[in-house]
């Protein structure tokens, strides 16, 4: 039996305000492209059924090019009959009661079986028994739907989770849980863990087959060189698992972050930036700059005019500015080396215009009464 997994698919993720020529989110669009790549691959290699550990969705209310993309999608599946199980995660669960759970709309689908009530729930293809465990908000009931869940005798057991399994593979997000670690003696009775809301690729050693498949896409920089795609699992009649990831074309995410800049000269600074900018492959892609314990003075000149300037031809340029915090670094300065902020844009000021000082005391005259309104 051949089984795929895949999960936080997030369709409806918007970032970064960029729109492109059909007038979408441009990193809306690449999360569904990713996704119609999958799908395709999944009609390809024509899996005996395939499984989702939730974030089909991005919010519990998705737009309707989401919810409209997503149903199209998943019509592919059902005129090839394969069968597809999904839980609900964190993101499509609703967060009132007032609020109709979206899973609910795959019920018109033909072999879509979604699990999103607040329960644990079970479905049986040939000899394996499908357990679905949906994110539920309310730790009362995750409780005693834990103290239910009970694998099938004499079938494989596949336990669709969406949680994080030690607070390692937290996301810091609203809503997301940490497995209860007194039910996690239950998840040995299971021969496949498929889990979700961890966004990169990776094996848990709490049990022999217990796996994070990941994201389809990069959504934030935490994610950078991280493969994105799927996992495929051949089982044989012994129950044996041979598990393979398959990657997802994705945009490119590059990251540069440069050390001690309080050290180096603005002009050094630039010259790492180009050197890194000519051994990547810059186009199209997001870039995060991340420059520690950088001064005032320098965060002036490094100005995101310069940077884009630099990569004129990426997606999309993240500068992030970490000023100086070591706290002994600070209490070894005296205490006349803690210059006023008028001081600091004087000297930089000057030093910007040394070849033109008319110009340079003409400007600091200018903002010498914001500053003196400020300073007293």
């Amino acid at each position: 039996m051949r089984l795929l997994h895949f999960s936080d698919t997030h369709l409806g993720f918007q970032a970064f305000d960029v729109v492109n020529e059909q007038g979408v989110n441009a990193r809306e669009q690449d999360v569904y492209d990713a996704f119609h790549h999958t799908i395709d691959r999944i009609l390809d290699l024509k899996p005996d059924a395939v499984v989702h550990s939730g974030d089909f969705f991005h919010r519990p209310s998705p737009s309707n090019r989401a919810l409209t993309f997503a149903l199209e999608q998943l019509r592919r599946l059902g005129d090839a009959h394969i069968p597809l199980y999904v839980i609900a995660g964190n993101h499509e669960t609703p967060k009132t009661i007032y609020t109709s759970p979206i899973l609910r709309a795959f019920r018109s689908l033909p072999c879509v079986y979604p699990f999103f009530s607040e329960s644990w729930e079970t479905a049986e293809l040939n000899g394996l028994a499908i357990h679905g465990l949906p994110h539920i908000n309310d730790p009362r009931i995750l409780q005693r739907e834990l103290e239910r869940i009970e694998p099938v005798k004499d079938k494989f057991n596949l336990l669709l989770l969406h949680t994080s399994l030690g607070k390692r593979f937290l996301m810091e997000e609203y809503g997301e849980q940490v497995f209860p670690e007194p039910f996690l003696e239950k998840l040995k009775g299971f021969q496949y863990l498929a889990l979700g809301h961890w966004h990169n690729y990776q094996k848990i050693d709490l049990h022999p087959n217990a796996w994070y498949c990941g994201s389809l896409e990069r959504l934030s920089d935490t994610e950078i060189g991280a493969e994105k795609g799927f996992m495929l699992l051949d089982i044989d009649p012994g129950g044996a698992i041979a598990t393979r990831f398959e990657p997802v074309p994705t945009r490119p995410w590059l990251k540069l972050e440069i050390e001690r800049c309080q050290e180096k000269t603005t002009a050094v600074i630039m010259e790492e930036i180009e050197q890194f900018r000519d051994k990547n492959h810059t186009c199209g892609a997001i870039i995060s700059l991340i420059f520690n314990d950088i001064k005032v003075e320098q965060s002036l000149e490094l100005s995101n005019v310069a940077l884009k300037n630099l990569f004129a031809d990426c997606f999309h340029l993240l500068p992030k500015r970490r000023a100086i915090t070591d706290r002994n670094f600070v209490r070894n300065l005296d205490a006349d080396q803690f210059d006023r902020l008028d001081q600091v844009f004087n000297e930089y000021i000057l030093e910007k215009y040394a070849d033109n000082p008319a110009q340079a005391t003409q400007l600091i005259e200018k903002a010498g009464p914001y500053f003196q309104k400020i300073f007293g």
